[in-house]
């Protein structure tokens, strides 16, 4: 039987807050915020590209969503994600403010990741303003963007932000060790 062939960019990806690599000031904070229940309902992920902004989401998501007893899957159930590259209109924005009436069937929350959040129209921002104002207790917004500046004020004020830095060419490099190790590979240093 062939064995499945992974790509090592989704086989390395990491699953939990402890295996992202140069984000520790982020993701403690996460963890902290988490243990004392002081989250918000908006949260946005800025920074270069390929710091761990989406991947951060993605655990935070399942992090929340997860209660005991739950089985492992069931966590994603109610985690959402929207490419603002490719529903950018007022008329995605309109819809997905439909969506969000529904409370979560599993879990704690219907949690909706919005990457690229800064190529949002400004009809769509304005759209989505009313919701992100006034979200219901079950809801959490996590936006990811390398573009700060384009995203209005209003929308920046409404979100707890979260800056991810460029990662440091030396833990790259210990990563990156760990993954030769692994992998039974060779490079040279």
């Amino acid at each position: 039987m062939m064995s499945v062939y992974k790509i090592s960019a989704t086989k390395y990806r990491p699953k939990t807050f402890i295996d992202v690599v140069g984000q520790e000031a982020v993701t403690s904070t996460l963890e902290n915020a988490i243990k004392i229940d002081k989250l918000g309902q908006a949260l946005l992920f800025c920074g270069p590209r390929g710091v761990g902004k989406t991947t951060c989401a993605r655990i935070l998501a399942k992090k929340i969503n997860l209660n005991e007893g739950n089985n492992i899957d069931d966590y994603s159930f109610n985690i959402f994600e929207l490419d603002a590259a490719s529903n950018r209109s007022v008329d995605d924005i309109r819809s997905l403010n439909e969506q969000v009436r529904v409370p979560p069937r599993i879990g704690n929350f219907k949690i909706y990741i919005i990457d690229e959040v800064h190529m949002l129209t400004t009809e769509a921002f304005n759209a989505f303003l009313k919701t992100l104002e006034e979200p219901p207790e079950y809801l959490k917004f996590i936006f990811a963007t390398t573009e700060i500046k384009k995203i209005p004020i209003t929308v920046v004020s409404r979100c707890q932000r979260f800056d991810l830095s460029r990662i440091k060419s030396t833990e790259l490099f210990e990563f990156i060790k760990k993954i030769k190790d692994k992998e039974k590979g060779k490079v040279s240093d």
